[in-house]
């Protein structure tokens, strides 16, 4: 067991941490913009859409192409896979495209293949977040991953930048027919490294890591403010918010 302190809070009796990938160890503006481009481009190409609709797309999916961010209030910081197929597919509708939610879905698996290809060349680590599960695991605690994104995707960043021995288990969209946010994948992800959640806590970057962590049971969530939400909106959510993981000391 260890305990977490910043200026502001205490959390006590820790022994297992888990992590949201995006915007909480890997930045997500850079992964998730240029994922974001090439679902814009390939529904262009089989919608037969003009050219001129593609940074349209981009926002729909919650992109900014002239700021290169990610929104904060966009479908991809707010919502899990399937619901973001089902706002997108309207969207395309709207534009005159003939879409359906299962024509999408495929678009969307397709861009996932051939992005793999390259994913090193679209991750980018957040060091200060990766010295803190270093620093997690020197301290002897169970660690793991949930996320909305693709276990393949998780597990080929794990394995590119050489982080297998930072976490004991790894949980994809793939894990369970659930969403992140139903509690499900966490609750998985606890049961596969024999943790409980009275002494776990999640650490993501957006309320839907903390409705997720809550929905599992576990009691608290540190928020980051290095996905696209400030910390002072993550305050409305979790008290322990911060700006970097680095302002965490264990003791």
């Amino acid at each position: 067991m260890i305990n977490l302190k910043t200026k502001d809070w205490k959390i006590e009796n820790v022994d297992t941490v888990l992590f949201d990938k995006d915007g909480t160890f890997i930045d997500l503006h850079y992964f998730w913009g240029k994922m974001s481009e090439m679902r814009s481009k390939e529904c262009i190409r089989i919608f037969q859409l003009d050219d001129t609709v593609f940074e349209k797309l981009c926002l729909s999916l919650g992109y900014n192409v002239k700021t290169g961010k990610m929104l904060k209030d966009g479908i991809t910081a707010l919502y899990s896979r399937p619901k973001i197929i089902e706002i997108f597919t309207k969207d395309l509708v709207s534009l005159g495209a003939s879409a359906t939610e299962k024509q999408v879905e495929e678009i969307f698996d397709r861009v996932s293949q051939e992005f793999y290809k390259n994913l090193p060349e679209y991750t980018k680590p957040i060091p200060e977040a990766i010295n803190f599960i270093k620093k997690i695991k020197s301290a002897g605690l169970k660690t793991g991953i949930v996320t909305s994104d693709s276990i393949e995707s998780t597990e080929l960043a794990i394995n590119h930048f050489g982080w297998q021995q930072l976490f004991d288990v790894a949980i994809g969209r793939e894990n369970t027919k659930e969403t992140k946010e139903s509690g499900v994948p966490v609750s998985l992800a606890l049961e596969k490294i024999n943790a409980t959640p009275s002494n776990a806590i999640m650490v993501g970057d957006a309320p839907m890591d903390y409705i997720a962590a809550k929905n599992a049971g576990i009691a608290k969530t540190i928020l980051v403010s290095t996905g696209q939400i400030d910390k002072e909106e993550l305050l409305n959510t979790s008290c322990y918010s911060v700006c970097s993981l680095k302002e965490i000391e264990l003791y």
